[in-house]
């Protein structure tokens, strides 16, 4: 700590004074006394243009320092380091102390111009042979994906060979970097892409197949006078609801899921639109049918079960009369249209619905993986013997759920556990307030990654190519 004297006297130079001719510096003396307050000490400091921080005894030394250093003094007349002296420009050119300023102190300052990035002449970067064939290789198998596919089953089955042969040597990953393929393994790899390609060809007409099945049972039935197969009861409410979620794996569609219009069973006479109230109108759009509905005269939700027999739920997913409206039956899966409160026809309806629609739109689904209803029992029994609705309903939420999980970790290997990645284009991300966040929900991410796949070729391709690679790694890897 340093001591202070009392009474000691520095010979310091007089503040706020000009430089003579002479270069000669006036002084003064300052005692250092009980007076000598820490604002005293910091005026002083501050005239000289010194650091005024520190505690007291800092405060007199450093004016000690300042006044055995009479070289020191001239930094009195500089101007602050900080300070530069700004151009003269525009009116101030005519003001007299500024041609004072300029024919004393010189023109203006010279100012530093860089040359804009545009008009920056760069080399365009040389690229190898090998890297040219890649990328065209890569730009070929892009614009053949984006080309549609016309024509029939052998032509499905055809582009799908040219497409799977012409994807050998490309790569796409958000880090940029290359995948590289030994010759055995990449025949594999290539063949096991052509198969699930022509797979997901033959789904879709297999689909197709079943559902003409499926009408020409219900209009078998319809010609026999057979009796509705919906039982007339309240609904059931004993269930409880599940979360939806994706159920199949962590690729694009599986199948293309074919427009099937709605089996629209007549009632009575339809009411055309243009003897419904225009307050009253709304067009809805069935497939590919329109239908007018005079919204005051939409009944409620019909109550039925279909817990006790779905192959009931099956055909009344596309064919039903248990809802009709301006004398046309309503498929189950257009219910929503109807009692959606978005669509305000038929307000607080939903409300009810929604679970129990819900849970019938998960079975359908499930069940439209198999080819015919035995099919699906098949997977669906347990000693011979059909699950019941609750079981099954609990078996296809522990999938979706196990599915999520499965899709949120894809999703982080594919983007190095960056939700927020550039190539993700902001799918897994939303905005609150000012504010971006990023999704968090395993189910929510999840159907963010499959719309990602469906849409965007490109990851889609990396994807496929990331996966059929640890697929071969695993093949080749030794038995325990």
């Amino acid at each position: 700590m340093v001591k202070i004297s009392s009474g000691e006297v520095l010979q310091l130079p007089v503040p706020g004074q000009s430089l003579g001719a002479n270069n000669m510096i006036a002084t003064e003396e300052f005692t250092i006394n009980s007076k000598c307050t820490v604002p005293v000490l910091q005026g002083r400091l501050r005239a000289y243009g010194l650091p005024v921080s520190g505690t007291k005894p800092m405060l007199v030394q450093s004016l000690k320092t300042f006044a055995n250093d009479p070289s020191a003094w001239s930094q009195m007349f500089q101007s602050h380091k900080s300070k530069t002296r700004r151009a003269i420009t525009g009116a101030r050119l005519k003001k007299g102390s500024s041609r004072q300023i300029i024919a004393q102190f010189g023109d203006q300052p010279v100012q530093t111009e860089y040359p804009s990035n545009k008009s920056v002449d760069r080399k365009p970067q040389k690229l190898d042979e090998q890297c040219i064939v890649q990328n065209d290789s890569w730009a070929t198998d892009v614009l053949a994906r984006s080309k549609p596919q016309h024509g029939g089953g052998a032509s499905a089955v055809s582009s799908a060979f040219n497409n799977a042969s012409s994807s050998n040597d490309l790569s796409l990953e958000p880090g940029g970097g290359q995948m590289g393929v030994g010759e055995g393994e990449h025949e594999i790899a290539l063949t096991t892409i052509q198969l699930r390609k022509i797979e997901r060809h033959m789904s879709s007409y297999t689909e197709l197949s079943t559902r003409f099945a499926r009408l020409e049972d219900v209009l078998v039935k319809a010609a026999n006078g057979a009796q509705t197969p919906f039982p007339q009861s309240q609904p059931q409410f004993d269930h409880a609801p599940y979360t939806r979620s994706a159920t199949s794996i962590s690729t694009p569609a599986a199948y293309i899921t074919l427009p099937v219009p709605p089996m629209s069973l007549t009632h009575g006479r339809s009411i055309p639109a243009s003897e419904i109230s225009p307050q009253n109108l709304v067009v809805l759009t069935l497939g590919d049918e329109e239908l007018a509905v005079d919204r005051t005269t939409v009944p409620d939700p019909p109550s039925i079960v279909f817990s006790h027999d779905l192959s009931a739920l099956f055909a009344a997913w596309h064919c039903s009369d248990a809802l009709v409206v301006n004398g046309c039956g309503i498929p189950i899966k257009y219910w929503p249209l109807f009692y959606h409160a978005k669509n305000g026809i038929k307000g607080g309806a939903w409300k009810a619905l929604q679970t129990i629609w819900g849970n019938w739109k998960f079975v359908v689904e499930e069940r439209e993986h198999f080819e015919s209803d035995d099919a699906f029992w098949d997977a669906y029994s347990a000693n011979d013997t059909h699950l019941d609705y609750t079981t099954i309903l609990k078996r296809l939420a522990d999938n979706r759920a196990s599915q999520a999980q499965q899709d949120v970790h894809d999703v982080m290997l594919f983007f190095n556990g960056d939700l927020s990645h550039p190539n993700a284009n902001g799918a897994f991300t939303y905005t609150s307030g000012k504010t971006t966040k990023v999704l968090t929900k395993a189910g929510d991410i999840s159907k963010k990654w499959r719309a990602l796949l469906g849409s965007n070729t490109l990851i889609a391709h990396a994807w496929d190519l990331r996966r059929e690679a640890k697929l071969n790694q695993r093949g080749t890897a030794p038995a325990n």
